[in-house]
């Protein structure tokens, strides 16, 4: 079964159609990317499919469940990491976690057994007590892609998971995503960086205009 399927997607705003009619299919374990300049319809697209918002026409399905209309339930079998970092400034690194494993109703308990492994997943284990103002923005970003793991997703959307980044920093990054990847994970990312989708997708595909 695939884990994600689209077809005939479009979603238009006023006169300008910004998802032109796509068709995409994820298969289970790989790393599809969308690639495309700004503006292309992307974020649009990855929006669409998580029922953030409803498509003008197309169908969707999300690891076998119809979206919009069961999107609630879809989406607590995924992960996502948005285009900007919205961690909780007045919260550590540690309740970040916590209160975000608060969302797909996992107990407290269950919560903190499953952060040290994210915290050294994201190597951020002796940042636990650290303030978000005090991390760089990779730790940020590598934070945000540890918080996306705390329901333990078949699925997950990365939205330019290393723009503004610096060299180190996507490295570091991408060796987390062929983590994922060799867990049997499987991802669907949006990049405009072609040596980004040549590191880490199995297949992609050009979107622009739409």
């Amino acid at each position: 079964m695939a884990h994600l399927r689209v077809s005939g997607l479009r979603k238009r705003y006023g006169d300008l159609e910004v998802v032109a009619g796509i068709e995409l299919e994820l298969k289970p374990g790989e790393c599809f990317g969308l690639l495309g300049p700004n503006g292309a319809g992307k974020t649009t697209t990855l929006r669409l499919c998580l029922g953030l918002i409803d498509p003008d026409a197309g169908e969707i399905e999300v690891l076998g469940l119809p979206v919009p209309a069961r999107a609630r339930e879809a989406r607590s079998r995924i992960g996502v990491v948005p285009q900007n970092d919205n961690l909780d400034p007045d919260f550590t690194v540690e309740e970040n976690l916590l209160v975000y494993g608060r969302y797909f109703g996992l107990g407290e308990s269950e919560v903190r057994a499953r952060i040290p492994a994210l915290l050294e997943f994201a190597e951020l284990s002796a940042r636990a007590n650290s303030r978000i103002q005090t991390l760089s923005g990779g730790m940020k970003r590598r934070l945000t892609l540890a918080r996306a793991l705390i329901n333990d997703p078949e699925l997950i959307f990365l939205d330019e998971p290393t723009t503004g980044l610096d060299p180190q920093a996507r490295h570091l990054i991408w060796a987390r995503l062929r983590s994922l990847l060799n867990q049997g994970k499987t991802i669907f990312l949006t990049t405009h960086f072609m040596d980004e989708a040549e590191r880490l997708a199995h297949r992609i595909a050009i979107m622009d205009r739409g």
